[in-house]
């Protein structure tokens, strides 16, 4: 505007279509400054030019009444082209931002769709597994304990200090190990239903922490609860000290002598949340869609069984497990409603656990 209006005062009157050229470059900045500022800025920049350039014409061509006439008139369309400018920048802003929102919710909806199949395919093969799983555990059981009873004989006749008492003991421990394993196995295939309580979360923690509290000490590990006071959850107290258990096992494993655990309790829109984090090397990104299948592990000695276990409890419960990976260590969230599945509102989204 402001270089039209020089160029107005600079050109010569005498040549008086250079000047009406100069007023319709006017619309420019107005349908521009419309753009931007919508209807105020459209009427504001036209009633600006308007009034310029009738004032400049008006003093230099007083006398030309019809010239005169037509030129007011563009100052009226000036004003015109601001607001119709302005109506339709407005709308077309509305209308992108309606299209942006309609979006960012099919991509959510496609998110969430493409998560629950995902859990429907991992249930799927939960229970083909939970049964496979139940079959060998009764087939393996029974010759197991034959074993187990024919070992026994052999040690109470074995002399101490003999080859036979060594090897029978060692044979023993084995058993046994089998035998806890087969119970895994049990666990994961036929877990029960929740038998809910009231209870205060840190109780359940309590406990996980003084379980586990010796290996801790000896791996250089220290574990730090933050106690946030919050409201009672209704959850089976002996699953949840199974399912945190394994969660803070696993955190404590993997982090570093002198690293720490930190566990944090939140709620969030009826839901109880709490975070496990540990310091160790994180999750790799091609296991993250692995952690919960069954027999997956990265341990050299893991059953790949205890993520699993807890994950069907958690849903159990009307909840979820997230993995939240850092570039320090891994975050686990548990995530229980705060009232029963059947009074709960739809399960929050993630920060997801994302890779």
């Amino acid at each position: 505007m402001v270089a039209i209006s020089i160029a107005h005062y600079t050109t010569d009157p005498a040549r008086i279509w250079w000047h009406v050229a100069y007023q319709d470059l006017c619309y420019g900045p107005i349908l521009v400054a419309a753009y931007w500022f919508g209807v105020p800025g459209g009427v504001a920049t036209a009633v600006v030019a308007g009034l310029g350039t009738s004032l400049h014409f008006h003093n230099e061509w007083e006398s030309n009444t019809p010239f005169l006439v037509a030129e007011y008139g563009q100052a009226v369309g000036f004003v015109i082209a601001g607001a119709v400018g302005g109506i339709l920048a407005t709308a077309e802003r509305r209308a992108t931002r309606r299209h942006e929102e309609a979006l960012a919710a099919l991509e959510a909806a496609h998110a969430e769709l493409q998560k629950s199949h995902e859990q429907l395919l991992r249930a799927d093969r939960l229970s083909s597994l939970g049964e496979i799983a139940a079959g060998l555990a009764h087939e393996i059981g029974n010759p197991l304990a034959g074993v187990k009873g024919a070992l026994e004989i052999i040690a109470s006749r074995a002399v101490t200090g003999s080859p036979e008492q060594e090897f029978s003991a060692l044979a023993s421990r084995e058993v046994v190990r089998l035998e806890g394993l087969i119970q895994e196995f049990l666990r994961f295939a036929r877990p029960h239903e929740p038998r809910r309580s009231d209870v205060n979360i840190f109780d359940v923690l309590d406990r996980v922490v003084s379980l586990i509290s010796r290996e801790a000490m000896d791996l250089g590990v220290s574990i730090d609860v933050e106690r946030t006071p919050v409201l009672p959850v209704s959850i089976d107290p002996d699953q949840m000290v199974q399912v945190f258990l394994n969660v803070v096992l696993n955190a404590v494993q993997v982090s570093h002598s002198g690293g720490r655990v930190e566990i944090a309790v939140s709620t969030r829109d009826g839901w109880l949340a709490v975070d496990v984090r540990d310091q160790g090397p994180g999750i790799r990104p091609e296991h993250l869609s692995k952690v919960f299948d069954p027999f997956f592990s990265t341990k050299k000695r893991g059953t790949g069984l205890g993520l699993s276990i807890s994950n069907r409890i958690v849903l159990g419960h009307g909840g979820r497990i997230e993995i939240q990976p850092s570039n320090h260590g891994t975050v686990i969230r548990v995530l229980v409603p705060l009232a029963t599945p059947a009074n709960t509102a739809r399960s929050p989204r993630p920060a997801e656990a994302t890779p």
